[in-house]
């Protein structure tokens, strides 16, 4: 993160765009007119997502979540002041992949054609503090201005990738990693601090050359593994020259605590029971 001065601090970011297939054609039909009944089903679509509190995995973080119709931003602001920012971003990049999951899941579950995501990195800006307004002359006027997506340019290449659709390679219900963002990380991460564990991010490309591995470490402790398309697409459009990754799977250190600590918290309480029954004779 550069020194700026307080009123011109540029601040890094990671930034997702989850954005459901398939939900403007009913309204383009309709005229856009949400009583026609074509749009109902996609009214109950979105109801039934609940897209205002899609931030389950992530929120612990530190990460803002903006809904916007049949889309969801979520921003993550690095801060190098955070003891353990080099894990946490790592989490935070965990946490929004199981975010797309989640939601894809979900909506497919339902019967329509999921979602598509797009994860990148880049710069946001303040150009004022002041996050809504008020008219106290009429009572009524409101102005919403969220300090997060003031100026963000993560979110604006997000969003941009993401709506480029399959004429630029993106289709399907699929989640696309930007390779930016993993450069940008593995500066982060390899930036030497005194006394911090050492971060590195491996390669690997699987032995039938189909799928390529993207494995964060913290020493020797695989803390993420993302696995991928091996071919990513190769994105030049709007300013943006970069290669998407389309993600596969996951394989997390926070899964496999959760993991063992459900076990352990599962063989108290069989103990207990044995303890009380065992007293009962």
């Amino acid at each position: 993160m550069q020194d700026e001065p307080e009123d011109f601090k540029i601040i890094e970011c990671l930034c997702s765009w989850y954005d459901l297939l398939g939900f403007g054609q009913p309204l383009m039909d309709s005229n856009w007119d949400l009583n026609n009944e074509q749009c109902e089903s996609q009214l109950k679509r979105i109801k039934s997502l609940d897209l205002s509190y899609i931030n389950t995995y992530s929120s612990a973080h530190g990460t803002t979540s903006f809904s916007l119709n049949d889309g969801i931003i979520l921003n993550y602001d690095i801060d190098d002041n955070i003891l353990n920012i080099k894990e946490q971003i790592v989490k935070v990049l965990d946490d929004l992949v199981l975010e797309y999951e989640s939601l894809n899941v979900r909506d497919v579950r339902n019967g329509f054609p999921g979602v598509r995501g797009i994860i990148t990195f880049g710069h946001r800006y303040n150009y004022t503090h002041v996050e809504s307004t008020y008219s106290v002359s009429n009572n009524k006027t409101l102005a919403y201005h969220p300090q997060v997506f003031q100026m963000n340019t993560a979110f604006s290449k997000a969003y941009i990738m993401e709506s480029s659709g399959s004429k630029s390679g993106i289709a399907g219900n699929h989640l696309y990693i930007d390779k930016f963002l993993i450069n940008s990380m593995e500066k982060i991460l390899t930036k030497k601090k005194d006394d911090s564990p050492e971060y590195t991010i491996k390669r690997e490309i699987n032995s039938d050359s189909s799928t390529i591995h993207f494995t964060f470490y913290r020493d020797y402790t695989a803390l993420l593994s993302l696995e991928f398309d091996k071919s990513p697409v190769e994105y030049n459009f709007k300013g943006i020259e970069t290669k998407l990754y389309k993600y596969i799977n996951r394989q997390s250190r926070q899964d496999q605590l959760a993991q063992e600590a459900e076990f352990r918290r599962a063989q108290r309480y069989l103990q207990m029971e044995k303890e009380e029954f065992g007293e009962e004779k």
